[in-house]
């Protein structure tokens, strides 16, 4: 079965505020680890596969306690109010970016313990993010969208 990826111009604030974590984190860590993060929304089946391959990811300071599974009522809203699945949580949040061309590895590669850096795209579109949230924006009213030349080269994007 072919994942389907949410695009960018459906995002609404649940993507926009995992991308300004992951940002958050690869600057403190010179990269994001994939793995188990209580900070961030999993299903049933990525909460076990993360916490089984890469229970203590690089973090600046990574909480004792464990993380939760997601209950589908949580799942991710777009920008227009819906959900795209009931399972889609942050780190499908995460395999969108990939897809969109924001890392230097497409989402096939996105798997526990691989350490994620952001393309060129990656990085511009998290400084225009940025830029909005310190000029006092909201992430459900930030709206932007990168040059299609910037998917991952080999991508079906």
């Amino acid at each position: 079965m072919e994942q389907a990826y949410v695009p960018m111009a459906r995002w609404g604030r649940d993507h926009w505020r995992c991308l300004a974590y992951v940002e958050a984190v690869m600057v403190e860590m010179a990269g994001f680890q994939v793995g188990a993060d209580p900070r961030m929304t999993a299903n049933r089946r990525h909460y076990r596969v993360l916490a089984e391959q890469c229970p203590r990811p690089k973090r600046p300071s990574h909480p004792v306690r464990p993380g939760m599974v997601m209950r589908p009522e949580y799942a991710t809203t777009l920008a227009d109010g819906t959900q795209p699945d009931p399972w889609h949580d942050d780190w499908s949040c995460v395999q969108d970016f990939a897809a969109e061309g924001l890392f230097t590895v497409g989402p096939e590669q996105v798997e526990p313990g691989t350490t994620l850096t952001f393309s060129e795209a990656g990085l511009a579109l998290t400084a225009k993010l940025r830029q909005h949230k310190a000029a006092g924006g909201q992430y459900r009213d930030f709206a932007c969208e990168i040059a299609p030349d910037a998917a991952v080269a080999g991508g079906d994007l």
